[in-house]
């Protein structure tokens, strides 16, 4: 039943779209992933056994965007169809403006801060490092979510964005960002605070920067750091054409609460098909005290169509 009421939606955006003679897009792709890791004794919750599953979903993407002078509206929703039975959204949202000002409601991702490169496979040693983005998006149904962009200058854009939740206890958070683009060079750079009210009262508060370069068309290179409170994380990662790999290394206030971990990814085309390719990919994690090392492998399939 939750899939025809999301099939349905996301033809009544079809449909609304056709009515208002809007500029519509329609897609779908395939994700299917093959993956090993291994066993892992870690301090707390975070020990795990090894596995050797099959995971993937079928995502199916339908835009629309219609403009009137300056002023534009656009929506996009994007239905998960995944390999377990289940459904989901990934993103679904409208925003509208004009090329100086322009606001977006609803499921999606905030501007990245910390951007990883190939990140086919990245497992984490134990502790997971933070990387700027407790308010980036796509949160759980009861979370409201909006972002305020202003195209300041030629490159220069400024994001606002402002998140409310009740999914554990009522917080709010606030995450002005700021992007540069001059030639190949790309420049980030954020602040993230959550303030949770209510008997279990906190703060926390973040910061992301990156600085970013176009080799050519398909490669680039992205240096990350990231701090919140104790826990910080720098990042290094490159994608050479159909080639990626990087790194992350991020501690927090004890000895268990550090991490390093290599990635790497390498997309190769399937027997020639036009939208489909095989992705080989590996990642290593070195965890803190009392951690073993994580090994995960895994081969992904993509399939546009």
């Amino acid at each position: 039943m939750h899939n025809v009421f999301k099939l349905a939606a996301v033809a009544a955006l079809c449909s609304t779209a056709i009515a208002a003679h809007a500029e519509l897009t329609l897609d779908a792709n395939l994700e299917l992933d093959t993956t090993y890791t291994n066993a892992v004794d870690a301090p707390a919750s975070n020990a795990r056994e090894s596995d050797l599953g099959m995971g993937g979903r079928v995502e199916f993407n339908v835009g629309a965007k219609a403009t009137n002078g300056d002023a534009f509206v656009a929506a996009r929703a994007s239905l998960l169809l995944k390999k377990d039975g289940d459904t989901g959204m990934d993103d679904m949202w409208v925003q509208f403006g004009n090329a100086g000002m322009d606001l977006k409601l609803g499921r999606f991702e905030a501007y990245d801060l910390f951007p990883v490169g190939k990140d086919t496979v990245v497992e984490y040693a134990g502790y997971t490092p933070y990387q700027a983005n407790m308010l980036r998006g796509r949160k759980g149904r009861d979370v409201a979510h909006g972002a305020l962009g202003v195209n300041a200058a030629p490159g220069l854009r400024f994001e606002l964005g402002l998140v409310y939740s009740k999914d554990e206890g009522e917080a709010r958070g606030i995450r002005p960002a700021v992007g540069y683009t001059t030639g190949p060079l790309t420049l980030r750079a954020g602040v993230e605070s959550v303030k949770v009210v209510g008997s279990d009262a906190s703060t926390e508060n973040g910061i992301g920067l990156s600085v970013g370069y176009a080799l050519s068309k398909d490669s680039n290179i992205n240096v990350n750091f990231a701090k919140k409170e104790d826990d910080k994380t720098i990042g290094i990662n490159a994608i050479i054409g159909a080639a990626g790999i990087g790194l992350i290394h991020g501690k927090g206030a004890t000895s268990a609460d550090k991490v390093t971990t290599v990635y790497a990814a390498y997309s190769l085309p399937l027997f020639g098909v036009k939208g489909a390719t095989i992705t080989p990919a590996l990642s290593y994690s070195k965890g803190g005290t009392g951690t073993d090392d994580q090994v995960a492998v895994r081969a992904r399939i993509n399939y546009a169509f």
